[in-house]
Formats: structure tokens, C-alpha cells, sequence
């Protein structure tokens, strides 16, 4: 999300202009203290201009996303 926030050249104040969510709440998605709604995903993904299925996707390919662990 950082990446592609980054890439578009937008602040979080950009995005939370964008999107209507909190400018904090986007800097905790960013760092992962966050876990989005599929809702959140869909507003951020228009904020962003991209697909939700391409911000989910590029979010799995990141080295800092660590996939839940399926122990239980």
C-alpha cells in the first residue's frame, strides 16, 4: 500500500482526502497494525486508482506481509 501510495506521489493526507479514512488508521494499515475490512481494501484500491485484487496481490508479494499462520 506504502509502495504504491508512494508511486502516485500522494501523502497520507492525500489518500485520506481520497478515501475518507483516517489519516492514522493508514499509517497503521501501512505498518501492518491494521488488518483491513474488504471494504477498506476496495476504498483504498479507488484512492490508489488500481484494482483491489492488484493491491491485495502486491500486498502478498511484499517482504514485510507475513501470511497468517495456519497453527492453531
Amino acid at each position: 500500500m506504502r509502495k504504491a501510495r508512494n508511486k502516485r506521489k500522494l501523502s497520507q493526507m492525500d489518500l485520506h482526502i481520497a478515501t475518507g479514512l483516517d489519516r492514522t488508521f493508514i499509517s497503521d494499515l501501512e505498518r501492518g497494525i491494521q488488518g483491513p475490512s474488504l471494504r477498506t481494501v476496495f476504498r483504498v484500491a479507488k484512492g490508489l486508482d488500481i484494482s483491489a485484487g492488484a493491491l491485495v496481490e502486491n500486498t502478498q508479494k511484499s517482504p514485510h506481509f507475513v501470511f497468517p499462520s495456519e497453527d492453531k
